[in-house]
């Protein structure tokens, strides 16, 4: 008996101790009841090495194939193709979709042009052909140096990310030679870097050493130069704070753009909800049953629940509310990356905590750093569906950056006579102080002046931001023209969160319609004035003909004049 007690104990014991370990694994499922987003300023992470995968339609399910290049047989068929190349480091002018050049302020105030260190380790894609398109180079992320040193005596590295997006769509039983490739995206971003001998390394590897992530300090400004297909320049979009850029095209495909600005601090944002007081909160119940019940549009696709998931092996996205209610686990909702999901945000706005994302390695193809939430970021989407003021895609037609956490993808909305730009973030940071945000608008005086009909006058412009409440906030406002690059510039500083508009009305003294018509109006005038003066002129006095004759009377000579002149008696007429 004592034995079996014994044994029955030590079950017992076992059975306690595995269900601890597994606790410790899976906490209490009524405690993971939630539902939790989270809107990151780097939602995409940092790639490791350029890849490159096909999709292949098997009837009703997808088949993946990731390849070594365009070359690699099993990329020789597909429906889909996604390229994402990292872009390598120009080394000759020949060079294109390549990164020319990095810079930084030095101690004097000065940009200094970095000097290149190397490339990290990693899968390279070859440039290959691809129907007439030919396909650019994918390496890994570039490392520069500066000449100067740390605070604490090591040297100062940066590492420049920029991700280039290629997509083919092809049916496989197409010859592929008429299938186009189509510039998607890009996305960049430059950090400060530490290197140290190792090979066991946590984000990438670099000539047999390690290279890790570091904080910017907050007062660094950087600039970035990028060889960059025409296709993908026309709108840009940041992180960052008093920015300028330049652009001029190097052929009829590709353009150079150089992108400066200073690091700004973007909060980044998460909301977590027990499920049970989801009812307590009528604002974030209808955000939720319509999420189970409609879905979200693009980029998630429209289907119920499309762009959620369930922690704890419970991954597949619930389809219904009662389905997404009665799971047990953490239930979370994503926000798409690099743009404003301005409902989400409105439906945990009274729940969303400024952190710091952790660092994370995703199957060994991409990192996210755990940062201080100050960055240097740069995106930008494909020139296409632009028209009108906007179609010309030789140019770089305008630069957007801000330190909101959560704004539009796109060039501002002209409506009603004004330009239009939302964002959205938290109203404190963390002490309680205002979060205070930060706009540049930067857009070609001849995109400005064709949105309104103006002529080559000057511009003069008003910035206003307007709060949710269509309050007016007092703002510092800067708007400048460069008559030399031929650019707007518009800023607006210290303006308050949640969810303000940013408006831009442009004005000018005559809009180039006024100035025709003036013009048309004022020459009929000048007409009838002139028609009027000649009427109104007195008659001009009848002038009498004048013969002027010659007479002689032998030597003698002498004219004489009148109407109907004579030679006197004894003279005659010569």
């Amino acid at each position: 008996m004592r034995n079996t007690m014994k044994i029955i104990y030590a079950l017992l014991l076992s059975f306690s101790v595995l269900a601890s370990t597994i606790s410790e694994v899976l906490p209490a499922q009524a405690a993971d009841a939630i539902v939790a987003s989270e809107f990151k300023a780097n939602s995409f992470g940092l790639w490791k090495e350029s890849t490159i995968y096909a999709n292949t339609r098997m009837g009703s399910t997808n088949k993946q194939n990731w390849c070594t290049g365009l070359e690699d047989p099993k990329c020789a068929e597909y429906d889909s193709l996604y390229a994402d190349l990292i872009l390598r480091p120009c080394v000759t002018e020949l060079d294109r979709a390549c990164v020319e050049n990095v810079e930084a302020k030095n101690s004097n105030s000065v940009m200094e042009k970095l000097t290149l260190y190397g490339e990290s380790t990693g899968q390279k894609i070859a440039s290959y052909k691809v129907g007439t398109r030919q396909m650019p180079a994918g390496g890994g992320l570039s490392v520069w140096k500066s000449s100067e040193l740390n605070p604490d005596g090591s040297e100062k590295f940066y590492a420049a990310h920029v991700l280039l997006r290629l997509i083919s769509v092809c049916d496989r039983n197409t010859a592929k030679i008429t299938c186009p490739v189509t510039p998607s995206d890009f996305k960049g971003s430059v950090f400060p870097v530490s290197i140290k001998p190792g090979t066991n390394c946590r984000e990438f590897a670099l000539q047999g050493k390690c290279v890790d992530s570091m904080n910017f300090t907050g007062s660094e400004r950087i600039s970035l130069t990028l060889r960059m297909d025409n296709y993908l320049t026309g709108w840009i979009f940041g992180r960052m704070q008093n920015a300028d850029f330049s652009v001029s095209p190097i052929d009829y495909v590709y353009n150079q753009i150089r992108i400066e600005g200073d690091v700004t601090l973007v909060p980044e944002l998460k909301a977590s909800v027990a499920k049970s007081d989801i009812a307590k909160d009528p604002k974030l119940e209808k955000f939720l049953t319509d999420f189970y019940t409609i879905g979200r549009a693009w980029p998630w696709g429209t289907g119920p629940g499309s762009g959620s998931s369930n922690d704890n092996g419970l991954g597949a996205p619930s389809k219904t509310y009662p389905d997404f209610l009665a799971a047990q686990t953490i239930t979370r909702i994503d926000a798409p990356p690099y743009a404003g999901d301005f409902d989400l945000f409105s439906a945990f706005e009274s729940y969303l905590k400024p952190f710091s994302p952790k660092a994370e390695n995703v199957y060994g193809l991409s990192f996210s750093r755990e940062t201080n939430s100050i960055f240097w970021n740069i995106s930008a989407i494909a020139n296409n569906g632009f028209t009108g003021c906007s179609n010309d895609q030789t140019k770089l037609l305008g630069l957007v950056v801000t330190n909101a956490p959560i704004f539009d993808r796109g060039p501002p909305e002209f409506k009603d006579g004004t330009l239009n730009y939302r964002v959205a973030g938290i109203h404190l940071n963390n002490d309680g102080t205002l979060f205070k945000g930060s706009y540049t608008y930067i857009v070609r005086a001849d995109t400005a002046r064709c949105y309104y009909g103006f002529s080559n006058a000057p511009i003069a412009a008003t910035v206003e931001v307007v709060s949710a409440d269509n309050s007016t906030q007092v703002a510092t406002v800067l708007v400048s023209e460069n008559a030399t690059t031929g650019f707007i510039k518009l800023q607006a500083e210290n303006f308050t969160f949640s969810s303000p508009t940013i408006k831009v009305k442009l004005m000018q003294d005559k809009p180039l319609e006024s100035v025709k018509a003036e013009t048309a109006k004022a020459e009929v005038a000048k007409s009838e004035v002139a028609k009027s003066e000649v009427a109104k002129a007195p008659s001009a006095a009848v002038v009498k003909k004048v013969i002027i004759i010659t007479c002689t009377k032998g030597k003698a000579t002498k004219k004489f004049s009148g109407a109907n002149p004579k030679c006197p008696a004894g003279y005659r007429k010569r």
